[in-house]
């Protein structure tokens, strides 16, 4: 394999031009007066957040016992024994459950890393797990029984899939497979992003790259406090300003990106959903640009993101859950082994015991999106980009779908990896 540099994170953006890299954030940080005056918060919000949902990602790392739950040999054995009651039923993968995949004793272990998710710090990482000894459909069973003891209710990534893989297919003849849309498909790094449609957000890693890769989490409340307290302008926004971009579920004059409601802050935007993003690199030309406040937001709350974040080098069996609905999380660019590139499983969920009240830009969005239990449960990439294909989904530019497309799909094309 040729030499292949990693470009370095700062220097990173997904879109060129438009999105600021960590360095013309801070020339424009830093162009405002000394004594500038950036106002208040929003209107009735309030000027610090506490509780355990502020964390800063170098005090995490220094305490990986907060966070990291290391597997015992016995639970080992549970979940094994819990895949094989599973195949014994001869049931589909869409059935996999609390009460089909059975794990009487880790079972409570894992309710309550589904709290920490909703109520604690809203990041578990459960390492451990040999996953390299089990086939493909194994691993997928494997990662469904554990999400559903965690968070009980699957959620659709789009053409109703249950399981969506993380693996580039940049690869592929682009002739023979569907445009790159989400970095789920590519090995570039991405940009701190909610995903387009979850609660609870879990990756499943069955192989890593030779290079790079790292996950990075960012608590949206720790971004929060520092912009209160620096640079309240973005805050207000990101909270009173409506975006606009073509997906069901968001209104003619658009959606704000945070909200306050019942004491918490909630968080669901990604930047590439409305700029493009890959092979799809431009924004809806019925849209008007984003003006240079906007960028000058997105690019302070990406970077205060990265100046807080948790890095973590994923290893072969990790599992990782994050609340989808209060941090954000991005991914450094990687560079793949041919022969065994990087692969991870993601789910999304919600758990029917702790989800809250969700704001109704966010409720909207959801109710648009999940409207069925999704029944589609692809073994590798290339399945999954074969249904894209059948479909018309996932498959052309935004300006390409057609309104029936997103009619039928009920779900927006951008959906973010």
């Amino acid at each position: 394999m040729a030499d292949v540099a990693i470009l370095p994170y700062d220097q990173y953006t997904d879109a060129p031009g438009t999105l600021f890299v960590k360095r013309e954030w801070e020339e424009a940080n830093a162009a405002h007066p000394e004594n500038f005056d950036f106002g208040d918060v929003p209107k009735g919000w309030p000027k610090k957040l506490t509780g355990p949902l502020v964390w800063n990602g170098k005090d995490l790392h220094a305490h990986p016992e907060k966070y990291v739950r290391l597997l015992k040999d016995d639970e080992i054995a549970e979940i094994d024994a819990g895949l094989k009651a599973f195949q014994k039923l001869s049931l589909p993968a869409s059935a996999v459950a609390q009460s089909t995949f059975p794990l009487p004793k880790l079972g409570a272990s894992l309710r309550a890393i589904g709290k920490n998710l909703y109520q604690g710090t809203g990041i578990t990482l459960l390492r451990g797990f040999p996953i390299q000894k089990y086939n493909r459909e194994e691993q997928v069973l494997i990662f469904l029984g554990l999400n559903s003891w965690v968070a009980d209710t699957r959620l659709d990534q789009g053409i109703g899939r249950g399981i969506c893989h993380i693996k580039s297919i940049k690869h592929l003849d682009p002739a023979q497979r569907g445009k790159i849309f989400v970095s789920a498909q590519n090995n570039d790094a991405q940009m701190y992003h909610s995903d387009a449609g979850s609660e609870i957000v879990g990756l499943m890693a069955l192989s890593l790259p030779s290079s790079g890769g790292q996950s990075t989490v960012a608590s949206g409340w720790q971004v929060y406090n520092h912009l209160a307290e620096h640079r309240p302008d973005i805050l207000r926004i990101l909270a009173e300003r409506k975006f606009r971009w073509t997906a069901n579920g968001i209104p003619e004059d658009g959606v704000r990106l945070i909200h306050w409601l019942n004491e918490k802050l909630y968080i669901n935007f990604a930047t590439r959903t409305f700029i493009g993003y890959a092979e799809a690199p431009e924004r809806d030309h019925k849209f008007p640009p984003l003006t240079f406040e906007e960028r000058e937001a997105f690019g302070g709350w990406q970077w205060i993101s990265e100046q807080f974040s948790l890095e973590s080098s994923l290893q072969v069996g990790d599992i990782e859950w994050v609340n989808n609905l209060h941090h954000q999380h991005a991914r450094r660019g990687y560079i793949d082994d041919e022969n065994e590139p990087r692969h991870l499983l993601r789910i999304w969920s919600r758990d029917s015991e702790f989800s809250p009240e969700l704001p109704l830009d966010i409720k909207n969005k959801f109710d648009a999106m999940f409207k069925e239990a999704p029944t589609f449960y692809p073994l590798d990439e290339i399945e999954e980009d074969i249904r894209r294909k059948e479909t018309g989904v996932f498959t052309a530019s935004c300006k390409e779908e057609t309104a029936a497309e997103r009619v039928r799909t009920g779900f927006t094309k951008l959906v973010l990896g």
